[in-house]
């Protein structure tokens, strides 16, 4: 029985170059495996950070949210009761224009004294009479009546003594009159009125 022998001979550059290539390789495995590992440990980190950061983040907002929401809910009834309070002050001083009552001032047409007398409410002017004209002063001054009665009417009409015009042929008489019914209204107006009515005279 024979045997046969192989012998392989190898050159020292084949091996050289062998060895280069496996060191090569071995290398580049190396820094492959190098680069890859620190990108995954980096980023396996970022979602277990986020995650802890969640919770934290989410809790100082929840108190800075509801803040807002319950401050104007205490806030509101002090406001609307300011408003409320406002215009009650507003519409009473509105309301009130007169103390409720009867004021009078005195014309003195030569010797005799005429007292003319308005009715008010605190917010009207209910009339405005001559209460002591007797004959002898209608027959010197016949203008007095009518013309008391057209200023009258004019004044309940539009409640106030402002831009009231009156004619040439009564002009004194209505200035003399308007004279008289300012003077009463200005003791009826409130902010110069005392607790009760008063008597002036108007010469």
């Amino acid at each position: 029985m024979s045997s046969n022998t192989k012998i392989v001979v190898l050159r020292s550059k084949e091996i050289v170059y062998a060895l280069v290539l496996l060191v090569v390789s071995v290398l580049i495995i190396m820094v492959a495996v190098s680069l890859f590992m620190p990108a995954k440990d980096a980023a396996s980190p970022v979602p277990a950070q986020n995650a802890e950061e969640t919770p934290e983040q989410m809790l100082p907002q929840t108190p800075s949210q509801t803040t807002p929401d319950t401050a104007p809910s205490a806030t509101a009834p002090d406001g609307a009761n300011q408003t409320s309070s406002t215009v009650t002050d507003t519409n009473t001083t509105a309301r009130n224009i007169y103390v409720p009552g009867i004021y009078s001032s005195t014309l003195l047409l030569g010797t005799a004294h005429v007292e003319l007398q308005v009715a008010v409410d605190k917010d009207h002017i209910n009339s405005i009479t001559l209460t002591n004209l007797d004959e002898s002063v209608t027959t010197l001054y016949p203008l007095m009546s009518p013309t008391l009665s057209e200023l009258s009417a004019v004044i309940l009409a539009e409640q106030s003594i402002e831009n009231v015009s009156y004619g040439e042929e009564n002009r004194y008489t209505s200035m003399l009159l308007m004279q008289a019914i300012t003077a009463a209204l200005d003791k009826a107006a409130v902010s110069e009125n005392a607790d009760r009515p008063e008597t002036g005279t108007l010469y």
